[in-house]
Order: structure tokens, then C-alpha cells, then sequence
């Protein structure tokens, strides 16, 4: 049985994790933190997450004493720091689903894997993951001759923008070719001089309702076009990619890892 602590366990991504959590066979929730100014501090984690009672509060911290084989973070960027603290003084495996992640929590990321084994995914979708190495394939195969462009979509309260997962579309396609995502990626297109450049990506953002998701990357040549295209119907696809992961990471050895280890993508 792999206990799990969930850091973020009151937000919409926590909650899930929470229940499947509990609802997976072979593991269990046995901590749920966050943030100290949160209404429901004390209450039952489960009944929260509409999983039934399962003796775990919801609490400000990581309780001392408590049985954690590992930890999911879907919290925010601005406490990744104090979670990764918490895991490197206890030796816990660490799974980071938190997005909008700038260079300095990557470099924390990667200090924390000289002393636990730790992974950070944009998405934990095993379809996704799989999107990134066929888009990646694909800009290989069809070359400079084909415009790429970039497409997501989520609900209205997401905070960032592009989503992280676009983002790691684009430096997929990069990696796979001779793009630089510094200088080719482009977030924005707007004027009356927008003439696409020489291997110029575009990424477009929509923020509509309460979708859960969706990825699309065009391929286009006069004359026709290729579109590989996730669309997300529950963020359970995410959660269970996440439980998945946790599961795994708790048998690894010290070391920052991705979903291509996770997944076995990397052949």
C-alpha cells in the first residue's frame, strides 16, 4: 500500500486526488495540506472531496509522525519552495503537478533531486505525454516546409497562461528540430504587420467555461494539414496520471525524472 500526502488537497486538482486516492486500489491518502488561511482546515479531507470519511483533516502542514510513502503537490508556485523543504528533510518521493513554474522553482527542482527522487510534469496524461512524442515525430518527418502552430484550451479560472502543457508541446517540437524555443515560440500575434516569420510557432490561449482541457498542434502545407489533438473530458485523466506516477516514484533512486520515465516513452 503507497500512503499518500497531497499537498493543495482543497483545490479543484487536490480533491480529485484525494478521492481516487482513496478509491485506487493499492493506495491510500493519509495527509492532506493547505494553505493555513483556508476555511476548512480541520474538516475530513475526504467528506471534502466527496470520497466519505477517511480520518484525515485537512490541515496547514504536514503533520510530524505522519506514515507517507510519498507526495503529490498541486498547490501553488509560491509554497513549492517550503513543499520541497518538507520532502527533502523527510527523504519523501516528490510529484509537482503545480503549473506556472518560473526558472528559480526549476532550480530548485533540480537541488532537491541530489537528495530525493523527484519529478515536475506539466501534465500527467498519459495521452498527452504521448501527443508530445507524436507531435515531436511529426515536425521531424514533415520539415521546414509546414507552418506549426499551437492551440490550448481550459476553464476560465485557470491562472497562467499558455497552459505549462502547451508550453512542453512547444519545446518537444523544438527539441525534435531545429527551432529555438527562445526565439521561434511567439505567445502572441496581434497588429497589422503579423506575417507569419521562418519557423515561427505560435501558441493561442482559450479560456472558456469549465473545460477541462484541450491541446491541439497543426502541421500546415498548402494545400493540407495534420492536427494531433487531446481533448480532455475530466480532470481524472490528470489525477490518475499523477497517483500513477506517485506509485512509481516511491521505488526510484535519488534523481530529478520525467514522464517519459514514468511512461517508458523514451524508446
Amino acid at each position: 500500500m503507497t500512503k499518500l500526502a497531497i499537498f493543495g488537497a482543497d483545490g479543484r486538482m487536490g480533491r480529485r486526488l484525494v478521492a481516487l486516492g482513496t478509491e485506487s486500489e493499492g493506495l491510500c491518502v493519509t495527509a492532506a495540506v493547505d494553505s493555513g488561511s483556508c476555511e476548512r482546515l480541520g474538516r475530513d479531507a475526504g467528506e471534502l472531496a466527496g470520497a466519505g470519511t477517511i480520518n484525515v483533516p485537512l490541515t496547514d502542514g504536514l503533520p510530524e509522525g505522519a506514515d507517507v510513502d510519498a507526495v503529490i503537490d498541486f498547490s501553488v508556485p509560491a509554497v513549492l519552495g517550503k513543499v520541497i523543504d518538507v520532502c527533502v528533510e523527510r527523504k519523501l518521493p516528490l510529484v509537482i503537478g503545480t503549473t506556472g513554474l518560473g526558472a528559480e522553482h526549476e532550480a530548485m527542482i533540480d537541488e532537491a533531486a541530489k537528495e530525493i527522487p523527484i519529478i515536475w510534469a506539466s501534465n500527467f496524461s498519459l495521452v498527452v505525454n504521448v501527443l508530445n512524442v507524436l507531435a515531436a515525430k511529426a515536425a521531424q518527418l514533415l520539415g521546414d516546409e509546414y507552418d506549426i502552430e499551437i492551440m490550448e484550451a481550459h476553464h476560465r479560472f485557470k491562472k497562467d497562461a499558455p497552459s505549462g502543457t502547451a508550453i512542453t508541446l512547444a519545446k518537444h517540437i523544438c527539441d525534435a528540430t531545429d527551432h529555438d524555443f527562445e526565439k521561434d515560440v511567439v505567445f502572441e500575434r496581434y497588429g497589422d504587420d503579423c506575417l507569419r516569420k521562418p519557423n515561427e510557432i505560435t501558441v493561442q490561449t482559450l479560456r472558456i467555461g469549465d473545460h477541462p482541457g484541450e491541446h491541439t498542434a497543426y502541421f500546415a502545407a498548402l494545400g493540407e494539414r495534420l492536427e494531433i489533438k487531446h481533448v480532455s473530458t475530466s480532470r481524472d485523466s490528470y489525477v490518475r496520471g499523477a497517483l500513477k506516477t506517485a506509485a512509481w516514484l516511491v521505488n526510484q533512486k535519488v534523481g530529478r525524472y520525467t514522464m517519459k520515465d514514468v511512461l517508458n516513452l523514451n524508446g
